[in-house]
């Protein structure tokens, strides 16, 4: 329960069990905000006002004020009379470092220093950052960067992410979880989710990775009950050995999916200059390890968005015979160019429809509309015919995933498309992946879809890259059996 404002400022200690290592930093029970500031322009004062929001107790630390935001401040993390499960340090680097070395005397569960200056700043914050991390060596107290925006829990209301919610607005609470080194890309990433009406478990920005790292997060989120995906975004490994057998045992439990940048050489150095990072010298090698690993490679913040929401939704295709749905012909084409070309293409396979599932479609389709696939609906398509319709490709054993392309425009198609993708999918049978073709107004379609977790993409080419994403997944399960 959250503790309001008036009652932290007057209240006596409260003894409770102090939370160590990730728990600390996932779910706390008492955070304390070191450089918080009374100036709403201060980062100090937009991660109070974020923090404010959860359900834990607050400390602000502010030497120079006495209550900011109706909490009371505390002169040092050493003053303050309770546990401090997690402190979030907002200081430059040097007075940083300090702080860092207070809150390991205090015995603090794990703190975020969100500061820059450290090893992504030549060999002099390299030293800077070597000194931060010895304070924190055998102490119990652990450290998230320097160098990063922090965690966004929202089931918990944490949020330390240094841009504020009315500028960069937060997902709901759902079901991937992501890791990243950049806070930039866990922004993008996050605002993108919000758009689509995605939600998120959690989402880690690892930063400079001085202490916590992408293994240990990995290992973590592969036990969490409400993560169905992973997502992350890497320009280095802290140890590529771990990380590789780290994500193959967790790929065998749930889906993991990676954006791993500094591809190129140019790529590789500005790692270096943006966190720090040694980007690995052979990204034939890298891919060839995901593959290995079971990792599904992303290539932009948008396609770790679209690929972690059809994995966390869906799960997996048992095989890469697709069948395309549309009302429109053309669209039709186009789906079944990007299915099975190899040359801007998936390299999949076009399903084909057996005897029976054509007599099905032909007692319920215009006699002039194609039974084959591509299934072409045209434009006298209703709500019940693509109900009927999927209905029978869902029964088809040859058919493995169903990429429908929805059209709204047709006089007799209606917003109930939705329920209808919705029932089909809940069916649990063969998946069904959407591209809504449309302008604005398709944009209350996506969300209707989003919100009944039907993976849906307002282009034809997103949807097929969805569909190979569980046809991979699915081989690789497979696999392992």
């Amino acid at each position: 329960m959250r503790v309001g404002r008036e009652r932290l400022i007057c209240r006596k200690p409260i003894k409770r069990a102090m939370r160590r290592g990730l728990d600390a930093l996932l779910s706390p029970g008492s955070v304390a905000v070191v450089g918080a500031s009374a100036n709403a322009t201060k980062i100090g004062n937009v991660v109070l006002r974020s923090l404010s929001k959860g359900s834990y107790s607050i400390f602000p630390v502010n030497p120079k004020e006495k209550e900011i935001l109706g909490f009371k401040c505390y002169e040092s993390v050493s003053s303050i009379p309770e546990a401090v499960d997690l402190a979030i340090i907002v200081l430059p680097a040097e007075t940083a470092v300090k702080a860092a070395a207070e809150c390991v005397t205090k015995g603090v569960g794990a703190v975020i220093v969100t500061s820059s200056g450290f090893s992504e700043n030549g060999p002099a914050g390299r030293a800077l950052q070597d000194r931060l991390a010895s304070l924190f060596e055998g102490s119990g107290t652990r450290l998230l960067g320097p160098n990063t925006m922090g965690v966004l829990v929202p089931a918990h209301g944490l949020d330390t992410l240094l841009i504020p919610a009315e500028k960069s607005p937060r997902p709901p609470t759902g079901s991937v979880a992501m890791v990243s080194q950049s806070g930039a890309v866990a922004i993008a990433f996050l605002e993108k989710a919000a758009a689509f009406g995605m939600g998120i478990s959690s989402c880690v920005c690892v930063g400079n990775k001085a202490d916590i790292e992408e293994c240990e997060l990995l290992e973590r989120l592969a036990q969490d009950p409400v993560t169905d995906c992973i997502c992350m975004y890497l320009e280095s490994f802290s140890d590529g050995r771990r990380f590789m057998e780290s994500a193959r045992r967790v790929s065998a439990l749930k889906p993991v999916v990676v954006l791993k940048s500094g591809r190129s050489g140019a790529g590789a150095r500005a790692a270096s200059s943006h966190t720090g990072a040694l980007a690995a010298s052979s990204d034939i090698l890298v891919d060839g390890a995901l593959k290995q690993a079971g990792v599904i490679r992303a290539y932009d913040e948008e396609e770790l968005v679209d690929l972690a929401r059809v994995l966390a939704y869906i799960g997996h295709a048992e095989g890469d015979r697709v069948c395309v749905v549309a009302s429109a012909g053309g669209f039709g084409v186009i789906a079944a160019d990007y299915v099975e070309s190899s040359d801007h293409g998936f390299g999949l396979r076009m399903a084909e429809l057996s005897e029976k599932t054509r007599g099905d479609l032909a007692k319920v389709m215009p006699a002039f509309s194609s039974i084959r696939n591509p299934v072409d609906l045209t434009a006298e398509v209703t709500d019940e015919m693509y109900d009927a319709v999927l209905r029978a490709l869902q029964a088809d054993p040859g058919v493995d995933c169903i990429m429908m392309s929805l059209e709204l425009q047709p006089p007799n198609v209606t917003k109930g498309l939705v329920d209808v993708a919705a029932r089909r999918r809940a069916s649990g049978s063969t998946p069904i992946v959407v591209s809504a073709f449309g302008g604005g107004g398709n944009q209350a379609v996506l969300g209707g879809l989003e919100r009944s977790k039907v993976p849906s993409y307002p282009t034809i080419r997103r949807a097929v890259r969805a569909v190979a994403a569980l046809v991979d997944r699915g081989a690789y399960l497979k696999r392992q059996k």
